[in-house]
């Protein structure tokens, strides 16, 4: 028969493998998430001069989309801001402000972003992008501007947007 100690040490292992995969199932399977969103529709958000990343005042939540149509929210930290996309061709595809947005910090320290008057709560206008390399650039009225690189990926078959050629 095995030493008590290896046998306590073997138990250990297996609970330990069996909890993390229990954990990894469970975030698999998490009702209360949204799903992933569709890349070709993914909702860009700007974040202008953050407190937490202060060395970076131009933040995206994601580098990475597919062409299509995609909302656009704007999120001035340090206050009034304005962002423009701007294609591979110097020509500016989107622009926006904030105006009207706020964000309010509780003691707790939870954000909360307020929507412009007549903006949905999670959305603000679609930029059409289509693919290449995008740049986007942020001009606050206070606070240090900054870009981004937003890389735009060709749409997958059957979700191919609509041409914005004239």
């Amino acid at each position: 028969m095995p030493p008590r100690h290896t046998l306590r040490r073997g138990a250990a292992v297996l609970i330990t493998m069996l909890a993390s995969a229990l954990v990894t199932g469970c975030a698999g399977w998490d009702p209360i998430s949204d799903p992933p969103a569709d890349p070709e529709m993914q909702p860009l958000e700007v974040v202008v001069n953050s407190d937490t990343q202060p060395e970076t005042p131009c933040l995206l939540n994601v580098n990475e989309v597919r062409a299509g149509e995609h909302p656009v929210s704007i999120i001035g930290v340090s206050g009034f801001t304005r962002v423009k996309i701007i294609d591979e061709d110097h020509r500016v595809v989107f622009r926006g402000d904030n105006a009207g947005q706020r964000i309010t910090t509780n003691d707790a320290g939870e954000v909360t972003i307020h929507a412009a008057e007549g903006e949905a709560e999670d959305t603000g206008p679609a930029a059409r992008l289509e693919a290449g390399t995008f740049t986007v650039q942020c001009r606050p009225e206070d606070g240090e501007p900054g870009g981004a690189t937003l890389r735009v990926l060709p749409a997958r078959p059957g979700h191919e947007p609509a041409s914005t050629a004239p």
